[in-house]
């Protein structure tokens, strides 16, 4: 069998370092004389070197308890001899090394759903209850409580409120306990406490707790960060071996009184919305008592009217021009669903969707658009059209499963010729024209 060659590495030689040494050649000529043979390292050593470290470092991670403990119970046999009572805060917590981030970490499954308002649930940005997992800050996988240094089946956590000005690197969290402990904020003297409900829960043995009721009695706007955040953190026992859980902590967030969610405006707005919860029109102000007076309550009516009368719509509210493009654009984002009303006369059927926009019209059982229809049937579709408005209550209600002939909305009103936002005509907008430029208004 051969023999490998061990490859040759050049070391210099201490006499190198001797001051007294010839000339500059002389030294050049020793120090590449003088070498020293080093054998390569062969993958087998690499790997157990490797393994060995890795060894080591679990060794180090599960002595560290033991050594916790012991330095525990001298520091509680020390305490009494010289007259001194123990700390108020845990002795473990305590000589925790600030320096060294904890083995464990509790962590939010997903983002809070916002915005927050006062009495309403906390749920996650999916509108599910928030999770929190108990994971490895190695390895990012979830840790089950039997697996850890506590040896329990399950853990106790509790919910608290922080200040929204406690700062963290967010990649890499790292918080000494009196930094957490520091941050948490207390009711306001006389209120309830900050935070009710599911404030105290277990997080059983498949390493992941559900906060399902939790919410704020009081906002934000008296800290003067103006921002809360939601802490989670063990209830430490007292034999837990001193090794500390990092506490999980969401992101800054703004909480609002509940009122002002009753007022809020709705993006994007249901049909059945009153008309105050549009942009530019305040509850029980002065455009929502015209409007009511008109018989224009929801969003429907106000889009029925700015379909048959824009201008008398407009006059209404008596907006500025942008005001009321920003209000109709928010209204007509609204979901129409799957509605539609008939009106049904002699020889002729018209199709009108929940805002009076006409969307198909049969005329002898043939569906036709209206820019298929004659100068003489268009009379009689004016005709009937403004009999239709006037009896909307009393037209059938159907679904809307006839595919339309023409997919734009045709809309119609007596007014100058108008595309159905009831704004002046852009280019391109030809095809939602209304009846008017039929020649038949």
């Amino acid at each position: 069998m051969s023999v490998r060659r061990p490859r040759v590495e050049e070391e210099v030689d201490d006499d190198d370092q001797d001051g007294s040494s010839g000339s500059a050649e002389e030294h050049q000529q020793r120090r590449h004389g003088a070498r020293r043979l080093r054998p390569v390292l062969s993958f087998r050593s690499v790997v157990r070197r490797a393994v060995a470290a890795e060894t080591i470092q679990q060794i180090v991670l599960n002595l560290e308890p033991v050594i916790r403990r012991v330095v525990r119970e001298e520091i509680r046999n020390i305490f009494p001899q010289y007259g001194h009572d123990l700390p108020h805060r845990s002795l473990p917590l305590q000589i925790q090394d600030v320096g060294v981030s904890p083995p464990l970490k509790l962590v939010f499954t997903k983002q809070l759903k916002l915005p927050i308002f006062t009495n309403n649930k906390l749920v996650d940005i999916d509108n599910n209850p928030i999770e929190i997992q108990l994971v490895d800050t190695r390895t990012n996988l979830i840790v089950t409580p039997s697996n850890t240094h506590l040896g329990y089946s399950a853990i106790k956590l509790e919910v608290l409120v922080l200040d929204g000005d406690f700062r963290y690197d967010e990649d890499g969290a790292r918080w000494t306990d009196d930094q957490f402990s520091t941050a948490i904020v207390k009711a306001r003297e006389g209120r309830r406490p900050l935070l009710v409900g599911t404030v105290s829960v277990t997080m059983s043995n498949h390493g992941v707790a559900v906060i399902d009721d939790v919410s704020f009695t009081d906002n934000s706007s008296w800290i003067r960060s103006r921002k809360f955040r939601i802490g989670v953190r063990v209830v430490m026992l007292t034999d837990s071996c001193g090794l500390r859980i990092q506490e999980a902590v969401s992101e800054s967030f703004t909480v609002k009184d509940h009122r002002g969610e009753l007022y809020k405006k709705h993006f994007p707005p249901l049909l059945t919305d009153n008309v105050w919860r549009l942009r530019n029109i305040g509850k029980d102000g002065p455009i929502d008592k015209r409007l009511e007076a008109e018989g224009i309550k929801n969003v429907q009516d106000f889009l029925k009217l700015n379909t048959m009368n824009p201008n008398k719509l407009k006059s209404l509210v008596g907006m500025s021009d942008r005001q009321w493009s920003a209000t109709l654009k928010q209204a007509k984002s609204c979901d129409m669903g799957g509605k539609c009303y008939v009106f049904k006369s002699e020889g002729c059927e018209i199709k009108f969707n929940p805002v009076g926009e006409i969307l198909a019209v049969r005329f002898g059982g043939r569906m036709c658009s209206l820019h298929e229809l004659l100068p003489h049937q268009m009379v009689q579709i004016k005709q009937l059209v403004s009999q239709a408005y006037q009896q909307w209550d009393q037209m059938e209600e159907v679904q809307n499963e006839m595919a339309l002939v023409d997919k734009s909305l045709i809309p119609f009103h007596d007014e100058k010729p108008m595309i159905s936002s009831g704004m002046p005509n852009e280019p391109g907008k030809h095809d939602q024209l209304c009846i008017s430029e039929c020649h038949v208004c």
